[in-house]
């Protein structure tokens, strides 16, 4: 594993040292004659631009230059006559967040139609995910470590394959090389773009980007060189209620109504940026609401909160899918994580019928309408609600959206098309959204925080 080292840089500084770095890798790149060598400098050149939110998304002359200079060892390699199979290849399996279930989610609906589904893990993966995966008959297969001994086995995989779909982490180069030979040889690729606001190997050199927002429409489109897009969507969890009441959860939602929120801790930025904590100040010491917060454990930012503000909040760490699901169905109301918000715990929230509260750029996601532009206007329509209750009738279009809409059903419908030759419309109406697509390049270039590659020495003198 690499030592990758945080480092504080003035924020003036930043965009040079970025450059220097970005200089440095492309050289080591092009200088390099090793072929394991060079997939360990692109992978770390890729960690980088995604660590760090640096305004650039794509490199696709250093996937051309690496995908040339691997082609003796990969010329050899065959395609099949007529294969069936569906190749879905992941980077990691987590136990938390929305990546891994609409991953998993997605290749469990294909097999529950008859398809021909393997999954592919080219990292590591929990024994929980590990064993989902097993329960729902899926072929699962691993791999060597990243190098040429992974490059050249996930190639001869892929040229089995009816078609590709990549939900990979934006720096596995190896999986992105693997599907330029795919394609080089007619086997569509898809890729899943998950990690949106993010630089990415792999969206330029697939047959269409499948994209999760109307923001990841607009800035693949912007920033990026995509062949076609086609809109998958974020999918709602399947909610099974007789399921999700059987759960014990006295040891972990308060006592009596509450409001949830579900995110990372980066997501609410508690280390920098305040107006989160302030929301949970105004919400449970002058509104005297209880709220539980899941995901980003104990902050020293709570510490600071009042007396009144802390005996009604309750906050967890990562907590597992269908606990966190149960805890958003017990309560009154969901507010979305801001600064960064959005994700499958918002359309998990629409499905499950609750009022949502936010303040943040819109994501360009279905619904996105609950924003507040303001942290006045939040407070306004949290009080409302509290004092008068939930629109009932919007709660129940929204609903009725994201079960005809956003199912997973519904996606796996449009993937089906787009592997098929059809490249899907975003299926609501987006116009009126505010999206800012620099937004969170803008604030992570204001902080003094720069993650360095370990083949990179900072002289910090």
């Amino acid at each position: 594993m690499y030592a990758w080292e945080k480092t504080v840089v003035a924020s003036d500084q930043k965009n040079l040292l970025i450059k220097k770095i970005d200089g440095t890798l492309m050289q080591a790149m092009l200088a390099s004659k090793d072929i394991s060598q060079l997939l360990k400098i692109a992978q770390q050149y890729g960690h980088f631009h995604w660590f760090n939110l640096t305004d650039r998304w794509e490199n696709k002359a250093v996937e051309n230059h690496i995908f040339q200079f691997a082609q003796p060892y990969l010329k050899d390699l065959r395609r099949a006559e007529n294969p069936t199979k569906i190749t879905h290849v992941i980077s990691e399996g987590h136990d938390t967040g929305g990546h891994t279930p609409l991953c998993l989610n997605i290749v469990k609906e294909q097999k529950a139609r008859g398809r021909e589904v393997e999954l592919f893990i080219t990292k590591r993966a929990t024994p929980k995910v590990i064993e989902e995966i097993k329960l729902a008959g899926i072929t699962l297969k691993s791999f060597p470590d990243n190098g040429l001994p992974q490059l050249l086995e996930l190639s001869k995989q892929f040229l089995q394959s009816k078609a590709v779909v990549l939900h990979i982490n934006p720096d596995d180069i190896v999986a992105t090389l693997a599907a330029m030979l795919a394609e080089q040889n007619g086997i569509p690729c898809f890729f899943v773009n998950h990690a949106n606001i993010h630089f990415s190997y792999g969206p330029a050199q697939c047959s269409a980007v499948l994209e999760i927002t109307a923001a990841s429409w607009l800035s693949t489109a912007k920033y990026r060189s995509p062949k076609s897009q086609s809109f998958l969507g974020i999918p709602a969890a399947t909610v099974d209620r007789a399921t999700l009441n059987a759960l014990n959860l006295d040891n972990l939602k308060p006592e009596g109504s509450y409001f949830v929120s579900v995110g990372t801790r980066n997501k609410y930025r508690l280390n920098s940026d305040t107006q989160f904590i302030d929301f949970v100040e105004f919400l449970c010491g002058q509104k005297q609401q209880q709220l539980l917060i899941v995901g980003p454990g104990d902050a020293p930012s709570f510490y600071k909160l009042s007396d009144a503000a802390r005996r009604n909040l309750s906050v967890l760490g990562p907590t597992e899918r269908q606990t966190t699901l149960a805890l958003m169905a017990n309560a009154i109301a969901y507010i979305d994580s801001f600064p960064e918000g959005g994700g499958s715990s918002v359309v998990n929230a629409m499905s499950l019928g609750l009022p949502i509260f936010g303040h943040r750029i819109s994501e360009g996601m279905y619904g996105d309408e609950f924003l507040s532009p303001s942290m006045e206007d939040l407070r306004e329509r949290v009080s409302d609600f509290i004092d008068n209750g939930p629109d009932t009738a919007a709660l129940q279009e929204r609903s009725d959206f994201i079960r005809d809409h956003m199912s997973i059903q519904a996606c796996v419908d449009r993937l089906e098309s787009t592997i098929s030759g059809e490249n899907c419309p975003i299926p609501f109406n987006y116009s009126n959204f505010d999206m800012d697509l620099d937004f969170h390049h803008r604030e992570w270039s204001q902080t003094d925080n720069l993650v360095v590659p370990p083949i990179i020495k900072i002289n910090k003198s």
